[in-house]
């Protein structure tokens, strides 16, 4: 049933882009469906100009494939998959990152550590910021490579330095855990403070509220994709919350000193953030 309303819907966008160049299409009405949380419509729409080599359409189009949730909706992990190595084929830094992610994660593809290194290499040789992220991490797990936590440090501390919010926690977990550095919680407790300070208290936990409220109130009889194009947004979020945690606790180790000490040294490191 729902292949055939999406063949249906496409036929009907088709005759539309004779009418609109694709990218405006993709751009629009693909973006405006999965917003609007009509995810089998978004697949048909998305699909149009994802043919066309549109490659935010194709990116669209994989994580509504491997991100809808509930209803009768049946993850489609082989489309997912094509749609966004056809993306990073042409060379668009966010699929590159989200096929590395794939491949880290094991569940799209099967888990391939040396093929996650290569997407991540190719983000991080343009500069991206998740692309050094990735890299970081594979180092300090030793995730398909030999754990080397000085090379970890490096990237966590190449991509803090440029604001990366997820890298500015890892570099305070590395100070914290003596893990490539010598152990400095004063250090460890201003790179905490940095990313925390992204997002105030108040907002913070105002997201949280208005998030746990959506998860009790939501419908899960119906298909829900309005939040597959947030990940990095949510990535974000999730690594704010992590770093006022860790706050916390490192409030109840270290002295009142130490801690203005870590406040100061705080403001002098975000002077040196790109």
């Amino acid at each position: 049933m729902e292949s055939k309303k999406i063949k249906i819907v496409t036929k009907k966008l088709t005759l539309l882009l004779l009418i609109l160049p694709a990218t405006i299409f993709a751009q629009s009405e693909c973006k405006k469906l999965i917003k609007d949380n009509l995810c089998l419509e978004a697949i048909a729409a998305c699909s149009v100009p994802a043919k066309a080599n549109d490659v935010k359409a194709q990116i669209a189009l994989s994580r509504l494939y491997s991100g809808t949730l509930y209803g009768d909706f049946r993850r489609n992990y082989k489309k997912a998959f094509e749609w966004m190595q056809a993306a990073a084929n042409q060379g668009d830094t966010d699929a590159e990152i989200a096929m590395a992610e794939m491949y880290i994660r094991g569940e799209v593809v099967p888990m391939n550590a040396k093929k996650a290194k290569t997407w991540y290499e190719k983000g991080a040789a343009k500069g991206d910021l998740d692309g050094l992220n990735g890299l970081a991490r594979i180092y300090r797990y030793g995730t398909g490579v030999r754990k080397d936590q000085e090379k970890a440090f490096e990237y966590y501390q190449q991509a803090s330095l440029q604001g990366h919010t997820r890298s500015q926690v890892g570099l305070g977990m590395a100070y914290r855990d003596a893990r490539g550095v010598k152990k400095n919680l004063v250090y460890a407790y201003a790179w905490f403070l940095i990313a925390s300070s992204q997002i105030d208290d108040q907002e913070y936990k105002k997201y949280r509220k208005d998030y746990e409220d959506k998860q009790e109130e939501l419908n899960r009889d119906v298909p829900r994709c309005e939040d597959i194009l947030e990940g990095k947004s949510f990535g974000r979020i999730f690594a704010v919350g992590y770093a006022k945690q860790m706050l916390k606790d490192l409030k109840k180790r270290l002295s009142v000193k130490q801690i203005r000490k870590s406040e100061a040294l705080a403001e002098e490191l975000i002077l040196t953030i790109q």
